[in-house]
């Protein structure tokens, strides 16, 4: 590998104050839970076995001294090329360890172990990282302190070791005790495993936990030999390679080596947090369960983007493949002010990606018409073919272009038939062709659900902002003194991010079934809930009256018979529709959450109404369409609010036709830029 030293070296040998500094294209600290316990155990069983003849290997450490900023002062120390999982989890054992062992500083322990002093460690791009991490172990870590992944997974490091060491094998079976019986006779105790692990890690002979060190010429390149030599136990994403090809320092001139360096890390650093914000991220991917690298999304729009692109995507690693292409074409015979400016180039390719979406996102009616073509399975690449005609100058013209996009792609595959009997669709009548026991027609129904809910939010907005000037600025302006619009965006935003993360359902507004309660106890129940969501509803009406003392009477009955009969009673005088037809069709359809969904199961509808009712109370986000729905807001609805009447069904299915043919008629099905798409 032609470093210039390599050898072991003991944990003991690097307590002596030095430092170690974490560069800006590392990844930050990142074990799990399983990893921290694996390494525990391994430490604890290496020690019962009292092997003294060999080391243990902690894997190896490559580093290359030289002279880092840190904490505002010119320092000494190693740059961790390779091995920082580990050697931050020793860093985060030790002061465990010298807490538990009641040292009240580290100071006191340096004082009582001969002037031992750990090692520091200093993250680049986090400096403020630097001051919780020197105090950590001996406090919790306060809220303000947490504010990036990397110190969450150090602060969760020092919860997972304090269960591997108190937690029971009953409760825990790969805690401290249950390794600890494996491989000896005593008796255990947390206090015995502290003593044997700090005794071990300040073991400076034979038997002693090693780090095979490999210290780098001043010379070598430092990002090739940590892209080739990484062998730690969680493999280096895409991610993460790429960030480390855009961040070596051959590729700046000396003079703006660590200006240009820290930039690009600032920068990467800014798009991961906004892309880690959920309501950012929901409008742009469909999936919400992602956490790392997220900024794949846009290296992926990129490699999509380019016509020269030579690299498959079903290869392995294709996204790095094809960052380590451009970096080689780049570098070719280029000097290195040509390599620079070439690396900019693609620096500046990232950021150009990053503000286009910023810019959707801030303008609330992009937002959600993007979110909604998003959802529907439109790639940021389909709709960046839109904002990137000449002729789309404003907002308001890559509206329009997203409007007609929504047309081709969602609302002219919305089925209309013509006349319906069980429906009561007459010879000349559209309708829309949905039902849920078609299996085919549930995406479709998701698609028409979304879209009138986001058509109902961008009414909203125009309403609001009707007497606002409207003079947008041009598109690709980052003025961030946002008009009165995007101050307020927020607030008119669909928000996708609920609609991901609670996982949404197409539920029947009127009862699916009206026989499948069996058991007795959900007799009871259905009856005992019935009666409470009907008593204000129709106190002046006496056969509700007349029903609401055999109600009374069969609470004392404990019959089956009697209740499925007092069950039918209640559906009569509601006068739900028996109709299998007309349950099924899409004007008995609504979008619900899957918390509220597994709430109503067979409920009337004077219940679900009541479910709806609390829940917009209690701030949980209901669509404004099946808001409409139980409040009976559209028009030609029945007053009566016990129910969901046939009436109710065809005046909510006229609301969504007429939406429907609205939209069409304000929208060609073709651009006005008939440009063919590549």
């Amino acid at each position: 590998m032609g470093c210039n030293i390599i050898e072991q070296v003991s944990v003991r040998k690097l307590l002596d104050g030095r430092f170690f500094f974490i560069p800006s294209y590392q990844r930050g600290y990142r074990w799990t839970k399983k990893q921290i316990y694996d390494l525990c155990n391994d430490l604890l069983e290496y020690i019962l076995k009292q092997n003294k003849s060999s080391f243990y290997s902690l894997q190896p450490l490559i580093v290359r001294k030289g002279k880092y900023k840190i904490d505002d002062k010119d320092v000494d120390a190693y740059e961790v090329i390779d091995g920082q999982q580990r050697l931050t989890t020793i860093f985060i054992l030790y002061r465990f360890l010298v807490k538990g062992l009641n040292y009240n500083s580290m100071d006191d322990a340096k004082k009582d172990n001969g002037g031992l002093e750990l090692y520091h460690i200093f993250y680049q791009t986090r400096p403020e990282d630097y001051a919780p991490l020197e105090n950590s172990g001996f406090r919790p870590f306060k809220r303000e302190e947490i504010k990036d992944i990397d110190i969450a997974h150090v602060s969760n490091a020092y919860i997972y070791l304090n269960n591997w060491l108190y937690n029971t094998p009953e409760k825990d079976r790969d805690c401290a005790s249950a390794t600890f019986a494996l491989f000896s006779k005593d008796e255990f105790s947390p206090k015995r495993v502290k003593d044997l692990l700090f005794n071990f890690l300040n073991n400076n002979s034979m038997g002693s936990p090693q780090f095979i060190w490999y210290e780098l010429d001043g010379e070598k390149d430092a990002i090739k030999e940590f892209l080739s030599e990484n062998k730690g136990k969680i493999p280096l994403t895409d991610t993460e390679k790429i960030k480390a090809l855009f961040l070596q320092r051959r590729n700046f001139e000396n003079k703006i080596k660590d200006l240009k360096q820290l930039s690009i890390a600032k920068d990467w650093e800014l798009i991961e947090n906004t892309l880690h914000r959920n309501d950012f991220w929901s409008f742009v991917s469909n999936d919400i369960q992602q956490e790392d690298g997220r900024i794949n999304i846009i290296f992926k729009y990129l490699f999509d983007k380019d016509p020269q692109n030579t690299i498959r995507p079903d290869e392995d690693d294709y996204l790095f493949r094809y960052y380590y292409q451009k970096f080689a074409l780049i570098r070719k015979n280029g000097t290195i002010n040509q390599v620079s400016t070439g690396i900019d180039r693609l620096w500046n390719d990232v950021m150009d990606c990053f503000r286009m979406l910023q810019n959707w996102f801030y303008n609330p009616k992009v937002y959600n018409l993007v979110g909604l073509l998003i959802k529907h399975g439109c790639s940021i690449r389909d709709i960046s073919n839109l904002y990137d005609q000449p002729s789309v100058v404003k907002h308001d013209d890559f509206i329009r272009e997203l409007n007609r996009k929504i047309r081709k792609e969602i609302v002219d595959k919305i089925p209309i038939g013509k006349e319906q009997a069980d429906l009561g669709i007459g010879k000349d009548e559209e309708y829309i062709n949905l039902f849920f026991n078609n299996s085919a027609d549930k995406a479709k129904m998701y698609d028409l659900f979304r879209f009138l809910n986001v058509r109902e939010t961008n009414k909203t907005i125009d309403n609001a902002f009707a007497d606002i000037s409207k003079n947008d600025s041009e598109k690709r302006k980052t003025d961030l003194k946002r008009n009165v619009r995007d101050v307020l965006s927020h607030i008119y935003r669909f928000p996708y991010e609920a609609l991901d993360a609670f996982g949404w359902d197409i539920e029947h507004v009127d009862s699916a079934t009206t026989n499948n309660l069996t058991d007795q106890k959900e007799q009871e129940a259905w009856l005992k809930e019935a009666e409470i969501a009907l008593n204000t509803l129709l106190t002046n009406d006496e056969n509700y009256q007349e029903l609401k003392k055999e109600l009374l009477d069969s609470a004392n009955t404990d019959t089956s018979s009697t209740l499925v009969n007092m069950i039918h009673r209640v559906r009569t005088l509601i006068g739900e529709d028996e109709s299998d037809v007309r349950k099924n069709w899409i004007g008995n359809l609504t979008l619900l959450d899957s918390g509220t969904n597994r709430s109503y199961q067979n409920k009337i509808f004077a219940w679900k109404a009541d479910i709806i009712k609390k829940r917009v109370h209690d701030g949980i986000f209901v669509p404004i369409c099946t808001q409409n729905i139980f409040s009976k807001s559209y028009n030609g609805c029945s007053n009566d609010r016990w129910k969901w009447s046939i009436d109710d069904k065809k005046a909510y299915h006229a609301y969504m036709l007429k939406e429907i043919q609205d939209f069409k008629a304000n929208f060609s099905d073709t651009s006005v830029f008939n440009m063919e798409i590549r």
